[in-house]
């Protein structure tokens, strides 16, 4: 609260009169925290104040996820709880929420501002009322306040050109809109003159960054023949279906001494039946094989994928096959997700699988994949390392 008093002092010295104190809440993906540090700086560059409590602030931004329902649900309840509870104070509602459930927002949030995560840089408008949504802006680069002091997350493009039968995040981020290769050096150059160490690749799949014909092997070998020194890049989520068009030159990118061994790769079914009814343009065959290539190669690659149990149509059979990929590739972990309808998705009309029914079969899965974790974890034991440590406390 000092800091902040002092801060508030001298932006009236300077003439700045009508500043804000705010408060930022975010949930979701590294993309989604991504925004909130870009709103931070730009509305501390705008002579507002950035709080750290709640309590503090004039103006509240609650930057939203509604990948899942489950977080869906959490944040509608957490927006009908900060108005009750804030009263008289200004209340924002960014993120994926007001692009692709805006009827929802305005339904509980009638009076808030809108500003959906392409239009982040109106938030400074934002934040005196009004609905901005709808436009495409290009994020990279952008000066933001960082919540670390050693990682900085990158985004390289949103939105994604596939048209998945499950997903809502499409109908936030939209087509596929990939970030120019030159704004995204200088942002890494920059931030670690700034003493950067770790920087997170992200996207909504990068596997198909393409701008002016540059892939995203071509970029990480450009990024880490720019930029020298000591730093990490951690490559984000990606489509098998895009990974395969560029599988050898990406495994040649994974040797870069700056990437991280990390390859997160959601199959999200183990049944090709399943696969074709999710639109996911690629076969279980196909997963397994990129995992087999890259562990050929990289031994010490730690492999995450995400699986969806439940999905409309899923059989046992179906099910069961899941449970074997999962065996038979033994990923160090499995985000495990039960099948919940997004609105107005292909998935939501189609006839689902009885919830006890996918209770049961999450239950199951769930205790191999622990089990799958703690014997990759295993392999550690007795090992030294170089490691890098980016949080504490």
């Amino acid at each position: 609260m000092h800091r902040e008093m002092k801060q508030g002092k001298r932006l009236n010295w300077l003439g700045i009169t009508n500043s804000m104190h705010v408060y930022i809440e975010t949930y979701g993906c590294s993309s989604s925290r991504n925004d909130s540090e870009i709103m931070a700086g730009l509305l501390e560059r705008a002579g507002h104040i950035i709080v750290e409590k709640i309590d503090n602030a004039d103006a509240i931004i609650i930057n939203t996820c509604i990948v899942k329902s489950v977080t869906e649900n959490k944040i509608v309840s957490r927006i009908k709880k900060v108005q009750q509870q804030y009263k008289g104070k200004r209340l924002v509602i960014a993120g994926c929420m007001p692009a692709a459930q805006r009827s929802l927002v305005k339904k509980i949030a009638p009076d808030a501002a809108l500003i959906s995560t392409n239009n982040i840089s109106d938030i400074v408008s934002a934040i005196n009322g009004g609905e901005f949504i709808g436009k495409k802006i290009d994020k990279a680069g952008i000066s933001k306040k960082r919540g670390s002091p050693v990682i900085d997350i990158v985004e390289i493009c949103s939105g994604c050109s596939h048209i998945c039968a499950y997903c809502i995040t499409k109908f936030a981020k939209g087509s596929l809109f990939s970030y120019p290769q030159e704004k995204i050096i200088k942002e890494i150059a920059e931030m670690h003159s700034e003493g950067v160490k770790e920087f997170w690749i992200t996207g909504q799949n990068i596997a198909e960054y393409n701008n002016e014909r540059i892939n995203l092997p071509n970029l990480i070998n450009n990024i880490t023949e720019a930029v020298k020194g000591n730093y990490f890049l951690r490559l984000g989520m990606m489509n098998p279906a895009d990974v395969l068009l560029i599988l050898n030159d990406l495994i040649e990118t994974y040797k870069n001494g700056h990437v991280f061994k990390f390859l997160h790769l959601p199959v999200q079914s183990g049944s090709d039946e399943v696969l074709k009814k999710m639109e996911r343009n690629y076969t279980a065959e196909d997963f397994a094989e990129i995992i087999k290539k890259f562990r050929k190669e990289i031994p010490e690659i730690t492999i995450w994928t995400d699986i969806i149990v439940g999905f409309p149509g899923e059989s046992e059979e179906d099910y069961e096959k899941s449970m074997n990929l999962i065996k038979e590739i033994q990923p160090d972990f499995t985000n495990i997700s039960a099948f919940a309808s997004r609105p107005n998705t292909k998935a939501a009309k189609m006839k689902k699988v009885a919830t006890e029914i996918v209770k049961e079969r999450t239950r199951k899965m769930a205790k191999i994949v622990d089990e799958l974790a703690e014997k990759q974890n295993k392999k550690w034991l007795n090992k030294e390392t170089e490691i890098l440590i980016d949080e504490y406390s």
